[in-house]
């Protein structure tokens, strides 16, 4: 049996109303966890709820998907507005699971109007549904003005892809997006990815954001072509996120880092990607195990290129970093660090390894122009396997606090001073070195116990110079000195080979040197007090060396003398010339002559016309003209 219409109609009706509460009761869940805005529009897949400070104003039929021009029938007019290819939008845009939201249409650019407080945002937020932004313009607007928000604005609007939505966006800029910490609030960045979204982002620009875009714990994201410009904050943030794809990524003058990696560890490379002229590092890396860091190029951000930080494990290959003040950073506790061709240019230091960094690998790795070090080493447990510096002013500092440091294969070509090693240090080994054309020391050692094998040092005022107890042994050496002790040093040189074209071996009072098995070559083999084991050859250096230092001192004793003599010449020019006299007694033989000249052995007379010289003992190669030769050359 029916029941009566007016029981009907009153259980209709509070049907309804069960239906109105739990609607209700659903918008201001949704208003309470979207910062509150004071308008917002919920499109869920049967229905558009609008809500006003968290009362359902009302809820109207929707078929689950529009571009900006169809919600455009859905909201009011104070809400959203279309002039032209430009939308306006004033009210929070939450998307539920099974909505899409495309900007479509033929609106290019989106304003999103903020204020001074966060409630004033008309943010775009994902939900479950899906957002997709395509050849578009996205901005923040002030209420009054209709200029972009600054950075400070706390209102300004941001876009928020939630658990389980997805942003799409192809040539697209996202600009003056996002807000900055303030006391408690930990800010939000212009685009954010939170845990589980998805989506990607292609050709797309994010400028002038408070952080340009945050990947906190998403998952599959890929970034192509992105470029992050202008933050206020970091350029990218990659907060744990998972499955990231990332090719062709720039960050250009934000005001902190290009590339911020943090969070919970990921197994995403961090790669493909370029900087330039950021405010702190190209790319950091904070607090990671296993990160792999490939194919970064970095050049002019105002810290560094790349930085290391609490990080256990990462491999770093294929880096480049142009004018840095650091190429690369290791720092807080950083363990189990691998960086395999890794290319600095200019700067000022293209590495270093902080006190508390251990385990460092640096392999087939080239450091040109930096102004200070190529490399400086205070950490522990470091090796530097092939790597190769040019035109640094030092090769590598090893600072003091570092030990066992290992320098194998490297090659030094030119700067001030190849091998530097500070007071502090302990357990360095300098294996296969090759020094060339540096101005100043191939290696220069304050480090106890410094051992040196084999290698080559060619050029510099001194080849090895040593001020703490140093075992070198088959290094071949070429400079103006080869080996100089100071009073702290303590040598034990072993099959060495010296060409010096001043001291070999210069043994300072109070050092300790000894020398087995070698040859030293040198005008002066050597200076000082120097122990001798074995069978040393100790000599002038080569002919060729020799060549080299007595040309010139014969082609300037030669320049003196004629110049002498025409002195001369000029002084006796008007003097008569003395003639002797008619013979007297005996008329000497011819023969007489001849035996009289040879009776005088401190003058020989060449053929007629020629100069008559003596050659004076001790000279080299060196012709002096006796007074009686000058005479005759009046």
């Amino acid at each position: 049996m029916a029941p009566p219409p007016q029981e009907s109609a009153q259980a209709q009706a509070a049907e309804r109303a069960a239906d109105l509460a739990a609607a209700a009761g659903q918008a201001r869940a949704s208003w309470e966890s979207h910062d509150r805005p004071h308008r917002m529009a919920i499109l869920r897949p049967t229905s558009v709820d609008l809500v006003v400070d968290g009362q359902l104003l009302s809820r109207e039929p929707f078929f689950g998907r529009a571009d900006v021009m169809d919600l455009d029938r859905y909201l009011p007019s104070s809400w959203l507005t279309v002039a032209g290819t430009t939308a306006t939008l004033n009210a929070a845009v939450v998307l539920t699971p099974g909505a899409l939201l495309d900007s479509g249409g033929d609106v290019r650019t989106l304003r999103l109007v903020g204020g001074a407080t966060q409630p004033d945002a008309a943010s775009l937020y994902t939900g479950g549904g899906r957002l997709i932004l395509r050849g578009i313009t996205v901005t923040s607007a002030d209420p009054r003005s209709q200029a972009a928000l600054p950075p400070s604005a706390a209102g300004r609007p941001v876009i928020v892809v939630s658990s389980n939505g997805r942003l799409e966006s192809t040539d697209v800029t996202i600009s003056d997006l996002g807000t900055l910490p303030a006391g408690a609030d930990d800010g939000q960045a212009g685009v954010l990815f939170n845990p589980n979204s998805s989506g990607f982002l292609t050709r797309t620009t994010l400028t002038r954001n408070s952080i340009g875009l945050e990947l906190s714990q998403s998952l599959n994201v890929r970034l192509q072509d992105v470029t992050a410009s202008d933050s206020a904050e970091d350029g990218i943030v990659l907060r744990g996120d998972r499955g990231t794809t990332m090719s062709g990524i720039r960050a250009t003058g934000n005001a902190g880092s290009g590339v911020d990696v943090t969070g919970v560890n990921s197994n995403r490379p961090i790669t493909g990607v370029s900087t330039t002229g950021n405010g702190d590092y190209g790319v950091a890396v904070d607090k990671q195990n296993g990160a792999r860091i490939n194919g970064i190029t970095t050049a002019a951000d105002q810290s560094g290129g790349l930085r290391i930080s609490q990080s256990a494990d990462t491999n770093v290959t294929d880096f480049t970093a142009t004018d840095e003040p650091i190429g690369v950073f290791t720092n807080v506790n950083s363990t189990g660090t691998v960086i395999d061709r890794m290319h600095t240019t200019g700067g000022l230091r293209g590495m270093v390894i902080e006190k508390t960094t251990h385990g460092l690998e640096v392999r087939e790795s080239t450091f040109t122009g930096t102004r200070v070090a190529g490399i400086a080493v205070g950490g522990h447990q470091v090796q530097l396997d092939g790597v190769q510096i040019n035109d640094c002013r030092t090769g590598v500092r090893v600072e003091r606090g570092a030990s066992d440091v290992a320098v194998t294969g490297i090659v030094v070509n030119r700067g001030h001073d190849g091998i530097v090693m500070a007071e502090g240090t302990s357990g360095v080994v300098v294996t296969d070195m090759s020094v060339n054309d540096v101005v100043s020391d191939g290696v220069r050692t304050f480090s106890p116990n410094t051992r040196i094998t084999g290698g080559r040092i060619v050029g510099g005022s001194t080849g090895i110079d040593v001020a703490a107890a140093t075992s070198i042994s088959g290094t071949s050496i070429e400079s103006t000195q080869g080996i100089a002790a100071r009073p702290t040093g303590s040598v034990h040189a072993d099959r060495v080979s010296i060409d010096a074209e001043d001291v070999g071996v210069n043994a300072s009072t109070g050092s300790s040197v000894v020398l087995s098995n070698s040859r030293v070559h040198a005008l002066e083999a050597i200076r000082g007090v120097v122990g001798q084991q074995g069978v040393n050859d100790l000599s002038l250096p080569p002919l060729n060396l020799l060549g080299a230092i007595g040309v010139p001192v014969i082609l300037l004793a030669i320049a003196l003398e004629l110049v002498h003599a025409i002195r001369q010449r000029r002084v006796t020019g008007f003097r008569p010339r003395y003639r002797p006299g008619p013979p007297t007694g005996r008329p000497q033989s011819q023969g007489g002559a001849h035996r009289a000249r040879r009776q005088d052995p401190q003058r020989t007379r060449v053929a007629s016309g020629s100069v008559p010289m003596t050659a004076t003992a001790g000279t080299a190669g060196v012709v002096t003209l006796n007074d009686t030769d000058r005479r005759d050359l009046s």
